[in-house]
Order: structure tokens, then C-alpha cells, then sequence
């Protein structure tokens, strides 16, 4: 298969479906809640100014990060329903002009990396922030 059929940086939509800059800013900002929650079990012996603070940072970071993604999904969801892609695959029917634009950019879209670096950077930090709160707690 030709590398350009495949590489997005060749479809005429690249521009469209590639990563926005509000994309980045929310997931920089679910980075950001992912350390302050991870930091509060650690700031507690601090003072609980410290621990309140880093909870509030981790929640309100939380709900701003799930509420785009959320409305990213719901915005998918609500064109798959739309279009009846889900029946027109099972069915084997023919697809339109318009079902295979938004496959396209559904694709490309899959192929963003910050999904990846988000359950990367939760994991990491959650297995260090357990290794330290155990160290802190029992050593």
C-alpha cells in the first residue's frame, strides 16, 4: 500500500482534524490535575492548607479535562447517530461522501497521540505517588 494513502499529512483535511490548540490546552491542564491529586496524600504532613489547595487543583482540573472530552465524545456520538454509520457498516450498505469524510477524520483523529502521553503521564504518576506514600507511611 502507498505510505501516502495512509499519512493524514497528505489528506486534504489534515488541517481540519489535527490536534487544536484547545486540545493541548486541556490536556495540559488533565496533566496538571493528575499532579495535584497524586500530590496530596504527600503534602498532607505539611499542613492542610497544602493538601485542600493541591485536592481543589485536581478536581476542578478534573471536571474542566472530562467535561471537553466529554463533549468531544458526545459530538462524535451524535454524528455517528446522525449519519447511521453503526447500521450502515453492519448492514454492508454503501456509504456516502459525507460517511467516509467524517471516517477520515475520525481516523486521524485516533491517530493523536495525547490519549497515549494522558494514560502514560496517570500511570506514571500514580505508581510514583504510591511508591512514595508508602515510603512516607511506612518507612
Amino acid at each position: 500500500m502507498d505510505d501516502k494513502a495512509v499519512n493524514c499529512r497528505s489528506c486534504k483535511e489534515f488541517k481540519r482534524c489535527r490536534d487544536s490548540a484547545a486540545s493541548w490546552v486541556f490536556l495540559f491542564i488533565g496533566l496538571i490535575a493528575t499532579i495535584a491529586i497524586r500530590l496530596v496524600n504527600l503534602v498532607i504532613d505539611y499542613g492542610q492548607f497544602w493538601a485542600k489547595l493541591f485536592w481543589y487543583i485536581g478536581v476542578v482540573g478534573f471536571l474542566v479535562y472530562f467535561l471537553y472530552k466529554f463533549r468531544q465524545d458526545r459530538a462524535v456520538q451524535n454524528e455517528l447517530k446522525n449519519l447511521k454509520l453503526a447500521d450502515k457498516l453492519l448492514l454492508k450498505e454503501k456509504l456516502s461522501d459525507t460517511d467516509y469524510e467524517f471516517l477520515k477524520t475520525a481516523v486521524c483523529r485516533l491517530k493523536s497521540n495525547k490519549d497515549t502521553i494522558n494514560y502514560f503521564f496517570i500511570f506514571f504518576t500514580s505508581a510514583i505517588a504510591l511508591i512514595l506514600g508508602v515510603v512516607q507511611d511506612f518507612f
